[in-house]
């Protein structure tokens, strides 16, 4: 029985809540128009100037040398001029210093692969030295190229993906990668071998 109690109770109160705050919601969602401020001009009292007596810069508050006069049916400031503010000048010197002789670059590392080719071994760090690996990565084949990058450099004459292709065509368009962009492409392996 109070089980049913309680459940009345929390019906009634449901009610009478939605019941007192139902007219503050209408209210509030009713649209209010907006109110148009009487010391505006309307399209229509506007003045109208035509294009041949606009002059290039007459607008313009920071030109002292002119301004433009205003229109007997405009608005106008009774107020004294605003100041216009000073011009300051704008000077630079640049000053040259000599320094020494810039270092000269460390040597490249020696490169440390051991493989029948530096391939073998780039494979081998990228993917285990397994050519047709596909795990799912976006990368594909022994030297993990992308999709755009083994299409760029003309690997769709082989296979769709790289990890389709023989080790030989994998390497053909990793040669064409290398000579337009070094060993870039594979940074992690090539701070491993030691490659420029």
């Amino acid at each position: 029985m109070t089980i049913v109690r309680r459940i009345l109770v929390l019906a009634a109160i449901s009610l009478t809540g939605i019941a007192l705050l139902a007219p503050l919601a209408a209210r509030s969602a009713a649209p209010v128009p907006p109110t148009i401020e009487e010391h505006l001009l309307t399209v229509d009292e506007a003045p109208r100037a035509d294009a041949a007596s606009i002059e290039r810069g007459t607008l313009s508050g920071r030109s002292a040398a002119r301004r433009a006069e205003p229109a007997d049916d405009a608005e106008s400031f009774d107020g004294d001029p605003l100041p216009t503010p000073a011009a300051a000048p704008m000077e630079a010197t640049l000053y040259s210093t000599a320094t020494g002789a810039a270092p000269a670059p460390a040597a490249p590392a020696p490169a440390t692969y051991s493989g029948s080719s530096v391939w073998d071994d780039l494979a081998r760090c990228e993917s285990g030295g397994n050519w047709s690996i596909n795990t799912g990565n976006g990368y594909y084949g022994g030297l993990q190229f992308s999709y755009a990058t083994w299409h760029g450099y003309g690997g769709g004459e082989f296979a769709e993906y790289p990890h389709q292709a023989t080790r030989e065509e994998q390497i053909v368009v990793a040669e064409r990668l290398r000579a337009e962009r070094g060993y870039a492409p594979w940074p992690a392996c090539r701070d491993t071998l030691g490659l420029p």
